[in-house]
């Protein structure tokens, strides 16, 4: 409740901006102001506030706040004149805690609609929100106790088992994250509101630019329209798009943390845009297979994972050098086979035992995952919802009653999870 205030400036200031915000010096004053909220949390030094803590969605709603001002400012909306639609708009509930980011010019006309109970919007509600809790709950959070475990342990493991960890943690916060978005956009579905898509099977890009695009799609086409256009987007020499590039994507470093770690993530996509803007034209005359272009853009994407997942700059290089240690640990996993058998050899290179409880939590995430990767392949065409409505009602059923017997126990089991986004 303390936290309340920040949102309720946030509001004011995003209704006294659309209605008062006449010029460019009056745009920079507001958003200065809506920003400070956000920068005081993420930057400033950490004595200055260590007895508060990170007000939930402080990232989210402001960043709603501040496309708000820039498109009435811009024309492309009006001013909305009644506070409580700006106000049910930068709290819109559904979405508030960890996006998606909403834009007005969808949501607010939707929030002025009267919304009746539908029958169709209430059960596709459901269905995306089992699925984002099937996602969470049964993939992330299951992968997320191996990851910990390496990741806590890093001086102490193979390069094997951190190579291990460091991919499977590429699935982990796309879980994590697209499972929220999916009960997020689920929720506003039920009350038929419509959100957007947030993720689209960003891990079959055949480019890190496809990637961006298909990757927390909020986000992304809010950089876009607010950072990088503005910085003249390609509407300039080359050079420049490039440095616009390489500044837009380090401002999304820096959005996720004040840390070396952030950054250097950031400019890394940014030196992957712009080499894939430069060898375009290579690329598409060598007609590379289009499994070997997502092969590569999911190693190059989990590489930058590392600075992400990592807690300081230093631990992601020790986790790289480990990682470059991985041929020799295939020779060391060899000669354990020989001494000491392949099951105690693997559970030794890989710290298998970081899941305990023997090989059946190890069998149910093999299972997971492969469902999972299933009904990526077999949706990324099509719409999700309307492959399964195609299907006989006995399938149907089976599929329904099949994810709540998972995802239900997991409910249970998994009473203390946590979201990764929550943390920015």
């Amino acid at each position: 409740m303390r936290f309340v205030p920040f949102l309720f400036y946030i509001i004011a200031l995003t209704y006294l901006a659309g209605r008062l915000c006449k010029n460019r010096l009056l745009l920079a004053v507001f958003i200065i102001a809506d920003l400070a909220p956000l920068l005081f949390f993420k930057y400033a030094p950490q004595e200055s506030h260590t007895h508060l803590i990170f007000p939930l969605g402080l990232s989210f709603f402001t960043f709603q706040s501040v496309s708000y001002i820039a498109d009435v400012y811009t024309k492309k909306i009006e001013a909305e004149k009644n506070p409580l639609t700006v106000a049910l708009f930068v709290s819109f509930f559904p979405v508030i805690s960890s996006g998606s980011i909403q834009r007005a010019g969808n949501l607010i006309p939707q929030l002025k609609t009267t919304h009746t109970f539908d029958y169709d919007n209430a059960t596709d509600g459901m269905k995306f929100f089992a699925w984002g809790m099937f996602k969470k709950l049964c993939i992330a959070d299951r992968i997320a106790v191996y990851v910990n475990f390496v990741y806590g342990n890093i001086s102490d493991s193979h390069g094997l088992a951190l190579l291990l960890a460091t991919a499977l943690y590429s699935f982990q916060i796309y879980c994590d994250f697209s499972g929220y978005s999916d009960m997020a956009i689920g929720c506003a579905k039920f009350f038929g509101f419509d959100v957007g898509k947030n993720f689209d099977h960003p891990y079959l890009s055949k480019s890190v630019g496809e990637f961006w695009r298909r990757w927390h799609i909020s986000l992304s086409s809010w950089l876009r329209d607010y950072v990088y256009i503005p910085l003249g987007g390609s509407r300039v020499a080359l050079p420049r798009i490039y440095l616009n590039l390489i500044v837009t994507f380090l401002v999304s470093g820096i959005w996720h943390g004040s840390s070396w770690n952030f950054v250097i993530w950031g400019l890394l996509h940014g030196a992957y845009q712009c080499a894939g803007r430069a060898l375009k034209p290579l690329l598409e005359k060598a007609k590379i297979p289009s499994f070997v272009k997502i092969a590569v853009t999911f190693c190059l994407v989990t590489f930058a994972w590392i600075f992400f997942r990592a807690s300081s700059l230093g631990e992601a290089f020790t986790v790289i050098r480990g990682i470059l240690h991985v041929p020799d640990d295939v020779l060391s996993l060899l000669s354990l086979k020989n001494t000491l058998g392949i099951k105690e050899a693997l559970k030794i290179c890989f710290s298998l035992n970081a899941f305990g409880g023997g090989i059946r939590p190890i069998a149910d995430l093999c299972i997971y995952l492969i469902v999972f990767i299933i009904c990526s392949f077999t949706t990324q065409k099509t719409n999700g919802l309307m492959t399964i409505k195609k299907k006989p009602v006995v399938i149907r059923w089976i599929a329904y009653i099949a994810i709540c017997s998972i995802v239900l126990p997991a409910i249970i089991t998994n009473a203390n999870t946590e979201f990764l986004y929550f943390a920015f």
